[in-house]
């Protein structure tokens, strides 16, 4: 073991380390006060960058999103059957007694089920961050 000590080293019971942090002073909150306060000062200075969406980046990222709808309809309509199909197969794993494989399939189809279900939403951020370029 390249990090263990083979010394048991000791620091102290839990009420000395518990009775340490009484004895802080009352000024251990002003600086973390004027940098807090600050921060909405810095934030406002900050310079925005904005793209200007013209028409033609809509109209683009509109075919984007239309030109996939079937596909990501289709797949969403798979989804459902085949969830039912793992969290069955999972529920079978379970009664047989092999609970570690069965909580595996059911964590794995619910993460599917879910990212797919989102598929649509991640597809209209990905053409809106892509559409100021």
């Amino acid at each position: 073991m390249l990090f263990a000590s083979q010394k048991i080293q000791t620091v102290g019971t839990v009420r000395e380390f518990l009775a340490s942090n009484e004895k802080k002073t009352n000024q251990d909150w002003v600086p973390l006060a004027a940098a807090g306060s600050s921060l909405p000062l810095i934030l406002n200075t900050m310079p925005t960058f904005s793209f200007a969406a013209t028409s033609e980046t809509v109209d683009v990222s509109q075919k984007v999103i239309s030109a996939f709808m079937p596909l990501t309809d289709l797949v969403k309509g798979l989804s459902y059957p085949l969830a039912f199909l793992a969290f069955s197969a999972s529920g079978i794993y379970w009664l047989i007694g092999n609970r570690p494989k069965a909580v595996e399939m059911m964590q794995g189809a619910t993460i599917g089920y879910v990212i797919v279900q989102l598929s649509p939403m991640l597809m209209r951020l990905l053409v809106s961050i892509t559409a100021g370029f």
